[in-house]
């Protein structure tokens, strides 16, 4: 049984409220029928307890790009169309599925309606709100632009979760065909040498390199079964801890653009996403200095975000733009050439939203060069496996029935 609070009319249209206990909302319907009422409306009270845990469920709940996209688009509807800020986040917070922007946007809408200002009370729920996307709104409320950069926000996010999806299909195949050919490796090994195994160790002929390193191979896995999985799952959780210090995670991304392949990608992915969101800043009328401390928390690779950081500390010296980009060394020579040209003739935005098109059409033309590499990769690494097994298994049968005719 639970508590439910109710709202009915009685045979005078008069609004009664209250609260009963029911099984479910059906049952309170049918009580207030039998009461001789009319029902409204009939909600569940939850207990202390449950509030409490559905506030731990949430802050490990995460909200999709896809429902901040639609909030901010209905944001920008709500301030073109005039309505008060907080009667359209109230319409909003019924129209939200994801529990935890739900319970962002009433929050919001209360701190508003005590004075706040959007971007204030906005700034409480900085989990949700990014930086990019409090500053921006900041901004627009300065400068009497809200609308506009509402919509430039919502182009912005809408271009972070193409970017992520793109990144991942770069590294998805990359991994597929690793794992493909480890997966491979370890069933032939567990599954089908252990069935020639006792036959060579037998056999009274010296046994070809590929027989001994693939005996060698199996003697490991028999032996250090249990040490191999520890050493391995050690190693994952080493991994996982350094990643998350400094150090690490700035080591791992300066890696990840040195992959073969892959890097050039993942440089790419990074360009596009300073470029696009630099020019939007910059269009939001936000110091450049501020801009750049921005970006550098949504390149999406902390080695480039600490190159955009020391970019902006030698603009404040009086560098300009375009001499701290080539000292960076990361830039491609495209991005420090078009940045240049736009801040000698004052069309820095423009330039920057060329630098966005074209790396965005680069992505999608290498995400589809890569997918093609895959394929043959995966094909060689079978092929290559295959025939060192082959030779391990067949080339100490040959020998024996070399050694047998012999006999005979």
């Amino acid at each position: 049984m639970s508590t439910f609070t109710y709202r009915a009319r009685d045979d005078k249209g008069l609004l009664v409220t209250g609260s009963m206990e029911a099984a479910s909302q059906r049952d309170v319907y049918t009580q207030l029928d039998t009461m001789g009422l009319f029902p409204v409306s009939a909600k569940e009270t939850k207990t202390a307890a449950s509030f409490a845990a559905d506030d731990f469920l949430l802050r490990f709940q995460k909200v999709k790009y896809d429902d901040l996209i639609f909030f901010t688009r209905q944001l920008q509807t709500i301030i073109r169309a005039g309505i008060p800020v907080v009667a359209g986040l109230r319409a909003l917070e019924e129209q939200t599925t994801s529990p935890k922007l739900k319970a962002a946007i009433k929050t919001v809408a209360q701190d508003i309606d005590r004075g706040q200002s959007l971007s204030e009370a906005l700034s409480q729920h900085k989990g949700i709100f990014s930086e990019l996307y409090i500053s921006m709104v900041s901004a627009g409320e300065a400068g009497g632009s809200l609308e506009e950069v509402l919509e430039r926000l919502a182009g912005i996010i809408e271009f972070q979760m193409k970017t992520k999806e793109m990144l991942k299909s770069a590294m998805r195949y990359p991994l597929f065909v690793v794992s493909t050919l480890v997966i491979a490796f370890v069933v032939l090994i567990k599954m089908v040498v252990p069935k020639f195994v006792p036959m060579f160790k037998n056999a009274k002929i010296a046994l070809p390199l590929p027989t001994q390193i693939l005996l060698l191979i199996n003697d490991l896995a028999e032996k250090y079964t249990v040490f191999t999985i520890g050493a391995i799952v050690l190693a994952i959780v080493l991994f996982i801890l350094y990643k998350r210090t400094a150090n690490g995670a700035m080591t791992i991304d300066r890696i990840k653009l040195q992959i073969p392949l892959v890097g050039q990608i993942v440089l790419k992915i990074c360009m596009g996403r300073f470029a696009f969101t630099l020019e939007n800043l910059v269009r939001a009328g936000i110091p450049i200095v501020k801009t750049l401390e921005i970006v550098s928390r949504t390149v999406g690779n902390n080695y480039i975000a600490q190159k955009v950081i020391e970019i902006g500390q030698n603009i404040e010296k009086g560098r300009g733009i375009s001499k701290p980009l080539r000292d960076a060394g990361i830039f491609p020579p495209l991005v420090i050439h078009l940045i240049s040209t736009g801040e000698e003739t004052g069309a820095l935005e423009e330039m920057l939203k060329e630098v966005s098109t074209h790396y965005d059409r680069e992505v999608a033309y290498s995400v589809t060069r890569l997918s093609a590499w895959v394929e043959p990769i995966l094909t060689a690494g079978l092929s290559v496996m295959v025939l060192f097994l082959a030779l391990a298994i067949f080339m100490p049968w040959w020998d024996m029935m070399s050694a047998m005719r012999g006999a005979g």
